[in-house]
């Protein structure tokens, strides 16, 4: 009888926890962002996790840091991605499928060379799978020649 008793104050205690969680969430302010009314702030997209990207090498900024070891793709869950070894140690080709990645990080964890890391690309937009196969060594250059300066001829 008694334990009976306990098990029900427990009980109602786990419920006015959950009541109180869920009263503070009710009454916080709204997360929600309405995009065309307004933009996402950089201080959120610090930590957002977007598609992948090829990160520039330490001596020559056009190249990458991929030596073509093919850790990624075995570690990859998703099978997403696609590394076709070059001349000596650079890759030929570098595909990511963003459709099948489920942002887990796994590849991210197992490079040896840290060639890889996320974006903060939140308006990434498709309207069809093939658009969301994407090069990311044709990234890696037009991000590289975009942010070169200027030549002074």
């Amino acid at each position: 009888m008694l334990k009976a008793i306990w098990d029900n104050i427990k009980g109602l205690y786990s419920l006015l926890v959950g009541l109180s969680i869920t009263g503070r969430y009710l009454v916080s302010p709204r997360k929600t962002i309405h995009y065309p009314r307004q933009v996402v702030d950089d201080e959120i997209l610090a930590s957002f996790r977007g598609p992948l990207e090829l990160t520039r090498g330490r001596k020559e900024p056009g190249q990458t840091r991929c030596i073509s070891c093919q850790m990624c793709v075995r570690a990859c869950p998703g099978h997403c991605l696609t590394v076709i070894k070059g001349d000596a140690k650079a890759p030929s080709r570098w595909i990511y499928d963003f459709s099948l990645c489920c942002l887990c990080g796994a590849c991210v964890e197992a490079c040896p060379a840290g060639a890889l890391a996320f974006s903060h690309k939140v308006y990434l937009v498709a309207t069809s799978r093939e658009e969301l196969k994407l090069d990311l060594l044709a990234d890696l250059k037009a991000r590289t020649e975009k942010e070169a300066p200027p030549k002074n001829e």
